[in-house]
């Protein structure tokens, strides 16, 4: 009786546990790419949430650097400082991401990890002392303005508005751009 069974296996049973074994390990392969891509995923998310916590840092240091500065010195370009007089100052078409950050930007201590950059721009259209024609973003008068201490008033009694930008790139190329507008 066994030999009469023998002769009759074609190994059909053998062939459908090697394709049922090759599917069970292309699915366990595909569960391990998709599981290691989402934790590829958090982390770049954290390195990013983290870079936007360290622009603080930029943020204060361009506060302090227009804080100190003279009303007359902030009537014109200050680039080794990373301050430009108008608006739109080493951008294309007033946008923030063609400015080259390496050259046009004042770099700051690396936080963390981090490089950190910062411009400010003030919102005028040229250069020379603020005025309601060349700065239309201020309304403020020096009665206004004079209740907040710190950034000095123009010669011509406006409170011009500043734009500060803070760039912070850190691991695995994680970018974070924080703007921060003051008078």
């Amino acid at each position: 009786m066994i030999l009469a069974l023998k002769g009759k296996q074609g190994g059909a049973v053998l062939l459908i546990a090697l394709i049922a074994l090759v599917a069970m390990a292309m699915s366990a392969l595909a569960m391990y790419r998709s599981v290691d891509s989402s934790t590829s995923v958090a982390g770049n998310i954290g390195y990013r949430q983290q870079g936007v916590a360290v622009t603080d840092v930029g943020v204060e240091v361009a506060l302090t650097w227009l804080q100190g500065a003279n009303a007359a010195n902030l009537e014109t370009h200050q680039a080794a400082s990373g301050y430009y007089a108008t608006h739109s100052q080493m951008l294309v078409n007033g946008d923030i991401f063609t400015l080259n950050w390496e050259t046009n930007a004042f770099a700051l201590p690396d936080e963390n990890g981090y490089q950190m950059w910062y411009v400010i721009h003030r919102l005028c259209n040229e250069v020379g002392a603020p005025s309601p024609g060349n700065c239309p973003d201020s309304e403020n008068t020096i009665n206004q303005a004079s209740i907040k201490p710190g950034i000095p008033l123009g010669t011509g009694g406006i409170a011009p508005v500043y734009r500060i930008t803070v760039r912070a790139l850190g691991p695995r190329r994680a970018e974070s751009l924080v703007q921060v507008m003051t008078y």
